[in-house]
């Protein structure tokens, strides 16, 4: 009974993992997407790491829905990612040269 309740609770935290790298791939394709699109230029450092904050705000707002009862179900998570980041690569990008 020890062994099957070990197995389920290991598969569940690979689900997390799974989960967790899946909405920060998510974020950062969607950076990537929008710096092709708006024809800015090649994907830079800002590019990835708005990527990646967009994804562990996403990963926060996941952490804290569990704590609800909503669970670690990536669909919301993944949406906000996707929302977060285009919503910020949107907003104008000014170089401090200028």
């Amino acid at each position: 009974m020890a062994h099957t309740a070990a197995i389920a609770r290991r598969y569940d935290i690979q689900e997390v993992n799974v989960d967790a790298i899946l909405i920060f791939l998510t974020s950062i394709g969607t950076a990537y997407l929008v710096a092709r699109l708006s024809r800015r230029g090649r994907f830079g450092l800002a590019d990835l790491m708005l990527g990646i904050f967009c994804g562990c705000a996403s990963l926060s707002m996941a952490q804290l829905l569990s704590v609800e009862g909503a669970g670690w179900q990536p669909g919301l998570p993944l949406f906000v990612a996707c929302a977060l980041t285009l919503g910020l690569e949107s907003l104008p990008h000014r170089s401090p040269l200028r």
